[in-house]
C-alpha cells in the first residue's frame, strides 16, 4: 500500500471515529479531547527530549487530573459544577510541582531546559483541547450541540486536505523554506480558500443557535491562518530536534502532533473570539 492510500485509510478510520465520538454526546467529546491532548503531550515531551519519568508523569498526571475533574462534572451534570477556580488552581500547581521534581533530580544535566519544555508542552497540547471542551459543553449538559466542535474539526480537515493536494499539484513557491521546504504558497492559498468556502456554508449545513453565518466565516479565517502557522511551528520543533515525525500512532500521518498541530495553535484564538459573542 502506497503512502497516499495508507494516509487516506487512516484518515477515514480515525476521522470516522472522531466524528462519531463528537456526535454521540459530551462524553464522546471528552474522550476525543482527552486522547488528543494526552497523546500529543506525551509525543511533545519525547520530541523535546524530556525523558525523565518525573517530568513526564507530573505533566501527564496534572493534565489527567484536569480531565478527570471535567469528567466528574460531566457525569453529574449540573449537580456537581466545579467553579473555574478549581481548574485554574490545578493548572497553576503544575509549574511548582515540576520545579520540585527538578530539585530532586540532582543528576539531571539540563533541568531548566526540561522544566521549560515540559511546561510548554502542557500549555501547547493540553490547553487548546481543554478550551475546545469548555467551549462546546455548556453548564446544562443537555444543551450540548455537537455541531460547534464538529464544525471546527471539519474546517481544519478541509484546510489540511486542500493544502496537501493543492501543494502537490500546483506547488511551486516555498512558503517557509527555512522551516518546511515542502510547504508552498499554492498549497496554503488553496487550502485556505476551501476552508473559507466551507466556513461560508456551515451555517446552512450545520446551524448553531448562538453562532451566525458571519461568525462561522470568521472562525474559518482564524483556522485558515493560525492552523497553517501551527503546522509550521510544529515543523520548527521537529527540525530543531532533527526528527521527521513526532510519532507513529497514525500510519501515513505520523503522530498526534503531526495531525493536530494546526488545532493546537488555532483553538485558543477561536475560543477568544467566540467567548466575546
Amino acid at each position: 500500500m502506497n503512502n497516499l492510500a495508507l494516509r487516506a485509510l487512516t484518515a477515514l478510520i480515525a476521522g470516522s471515529a472522531a466524528v462519531f465520538a463528537i456526535y454521540y454526546d459530551p462524553l464522546g467529546l471528552w474522550l476525543f479531547c482527552t486522547l488528543v491532548s494526552l497523546l500529543g503531550l506525551w509525543e511533545f515531551l519525547g520530541l523535546t527530549a524530556v525523558r525523565g519519568r518525573g517530568f513526564r508523569f507530573v505533566a501527564l498526571g496534572m493534565a489527567s487530573l484536569l480531565w478527570l475533574a471535567a469528567l466528574l462534572e460531566l457525569l453529574s451534570s449540573i449537580l456537581l459544577e466545579f467553579p473555574p477556580e478549581v481548574y485554574s488552581s490545578i493548572a497553576i500547581l503544575t509549574l511548582p510541582l515540576l520545579a520540585i521534581v527538578t530539585l530532586f533530580s540532582p543528576t539531571e544535566k539540563a533541568p531548566v531546559q526540561k522544566l521549560g519544555n515540559t511546561t510548554l508542552g502542557f500549555v501547547y497540547c493540553f490547553l487548546p483541547m481543554f478550551l475546545l471542551y469548555q467551549l462546546s459543553v455548556p453548564a446544562i449538559v443537555q444543551d450540548y450541540d455537537f455541531r460547534l466542535p464538529l464544525g471546527i474539526l471539519l474546517l481544519t480537515w478541509i484546510l489540511d486536505v486542500g493544502a496537501y493536494f493543492c501543494g502537490r499539484l500546483l506547488g511551486r513557491h516555498a512558503l517557509f523554506a527555512r522551516v518546511s521546504p515542502k510547504k508552498t504558497w499554492e498549497g496554503a492559498i488553496g487550502g485556505g480558500l476551501l476552508c473559507l468556502g466551507l466556513g461560508a456554508g456551515l451555517q446552512a449545513l450545520m446551524p448553531v443557535q448562538h453562532i451566525a453565518g458571519f461568525h462561522w466565516l470568521v472562525v474559518a479565517v482564524i483556522i485558515a491562518i493560525f492552523s497553517q502557522l501551527g503546522d509550521l511551528v510544529e515543523s520548527l520543533f521537529k527540525r530543531s530536534y532533527q526528527l521527521k515525525d513526532s510519532g507513529s500512532i497514525l500510519p501515513g500521518h505520523g503522530g498526534m502532533l503531526d495531525r493536530f498541530d494546526g488545532m493546537y495553535l488555532s483553538l485558543p484564538f477561536i475560543y477568544f473570539y467566540l467567548s466575546l459573542l
